[in-house]
């Protein structure tokens, strides 16, 4: 089941990899959310099933509308700028099989992305290492970049909460769910699926902001099963979200305020502690140091290269998030949980 927007730039060869299995999908649908491009066109000429809306409704909606046109015994979500291996779908079958108790399988994407561009290779590693660095074999995430779920559990909790209008939590909050329900999620990392997706650094910045709004509405609307277990995450508990990121974006922000309250003081011709800029600085390291094992593992897949530019998009990034946190949470308190 894919849900489309504008996806003329990758669809094809989404699809193409669909067609590539060793073991034919059931059924291909595809939702299109009242795309303006060749959307639909290309999806007809590969003759794919198509739901069409008349008007836009979120992923959602539109994840909602095309499992409840699935017929078979498993939902396979896939997003339309992913491409996945030719054994893809015999492989999450061999995941239901295997093991019972599993009622939902998640992917990764691989580590390695065809964009070329520091801040997509950047945005395409922090989401595989996010997953690749859990140690347990089951996960509370579900991405739908690529996840399946049977299809009676999907209906049981209800779907995908279709008050979140945009691409941001709606499938972790029904991955918590599942979990919460003592309910497991297998983890296939052996499972990597190609993210084609690029974007330029302001591209990556309005996507950065909006998740970490939607993030924080999500944790304030269930402080204790949300906020504490899932983003904070202190103990671990199986989400992609690392206590150690929830420390650096309290260091960057640190750093900002330390500077901001220096340079204030500069203009008003304060004199103001000597020593903030170099308490920011050290914010800053302390916050690169948290990330000390993502920087090595993409030292190890990408290369000594990208370390540069990865340290300065990942405060770049700390900064973004914690500015989106304090701005989703400003509007929680204003009435806007969504």
């Amino acid at each position: 089941m894919i849900p489309a927007y504008n996806a003329e730039a990758t669809l094809d060869s989404c699809l193409n990899s669909l067609k590539k299995q060793t073991l034919e999908p059931f059924q291909i649908i595809l939702v299109d959310d009242c795309s303006t491009d060749r959307t639909t066109s290309i999806a007809s000429e590969a003759g794919v099933e198509t739901l069409h809306f008349s008007s836009r409704g979120g992923p959602a909606i539109a994840r909602n509308a095309g499992a409840d046109s699935a017929e078979g015994d498993i939902i396979l979500f896939l997003d339309a700028d992913v491409t996945i291996p030719p054994d893809l779908i015999e492989r999450i079958v061999d995941c239901f099989s295997s093991d019972s108790s599993v009622v939902a399988v998640q992917t990764v994407y691989s580590p390695y992305c065809p964009a070329e561009d520091m801040v997509s290779r950047y945005q395409n590693f922090y989401y595989y290492h996010a997953l690749a660095r859990i140690k347990n074999s089951f996960t509370a995430t579900f991405a739908t970049w690529c996840a399946a779920i049977l299809r009676d559990t999907f209906f049981e909790i209800g779907g995908f909460n279709t008050s979140i209008p945009e691409p941001t939590v709606e499938d972790e909050e029904l991955g918590y769910e599942i979990a919460d329900r003592g309910q497991k999620i297998a983890l296939a990392k052996d499972i990597q699926v190609t993210h084609l997706a690029s974007y330029t650094i302001s591209q990556f910045a309005r996507r950065r902001l909006r998740m970490a709004r939607a993030q924080a509405k999500s944790g304030w609307r269930s402080i204790k099963e949300r906020l504490l277990k899932r983003y904070i995450n202190l103990r671990e508990t199986g989400t992609h979200h690392s206590r150690w990121v929830v420390l650096s974006i309290l260091l960057v922000l640190g750093a900002g305020c330390s500077m901001g309250a220096f340079l204030t003081g500069v203009v008003l011709g304060l004199s103001l502690l000597p020593w903030l800029p170099f308490a920011a600085l050290a914010a800053l390291i302390l916050s690169l140091l948290c990330h000390l094992h993502f920087f090595r593992s993409a030292v190890s897949h990408l290369g000594m290269k990208v370390l540069p530019g990865f340290m300065l998009l990942c405060l770049l990034d700390m900064a973004i998030l914690g500015w989106g946190v304090f701005v989703g949470t400003v509007q929680f308190l204003s009435g806007k949980h969504y």
